[in-house]
């Protein structure tokens, strides 16, 4: 299996668990803490306050009318032996299908008895929402 393989199943997974609106799933896709660099700050999450947040984080998506999230792997690149670079382009689909708010995201996961996410970066998705007035 190719890293462009293994990282296209990993995300499909991982989309598949925010179509079936599952924080846990969600939250076992990350490391037991993740890091989230933004323009306002960097900060950190354990998985129980992670999960916690992908339930409201699930919420709001559902308060801005997204009926179906979708995301396309754009690229993966291996930095280090099991150490990926990911770039995700995601779309929050509403009825019919209409794009809502679409962003990109970049992720670093590390494999350990599994991928698991460790960090993403979060300005696009933030910069999306807010330029339809939505807050995060």
């Amino acid at each position: 299996m190719t890293i462009k393989s293994e990282m296209e199943a990993f995300f499909r997974s991982y989309i598949e668990s925010f179509i079936g609106r599952d924080a846990d799933a969600i939250a076992e896709h990350w490391d037991l803490v993740g890091l989230f660099p933004s323009p306002n700050g960097n900060f950190s999450m354990e998985r129980e306050a992670f999960r916690k947040h992908c339930a409201t984080l699930l919420d709001f998506y559902r308060q801005q009318g997204v009926v179906k999230p979708t995301g396309e792997l754009l690229s993966a690149d291996e930095l280090f032996p099991n150490v990926v670079q990911a770039r995700v382009a995601y779309r929050m689909l509403g009825e019919n299908d209409a794009v809502i708010v679409q962003w990109e995201h970049v992720y670093i996961l590390r494999k350990s008895d599994a991928w698991r996410i460790s960090l993403t970066i979060v300005d696009d998705e933030l910069a999306a929402w807010t330029a339809l007035g939505a807050q995060l």
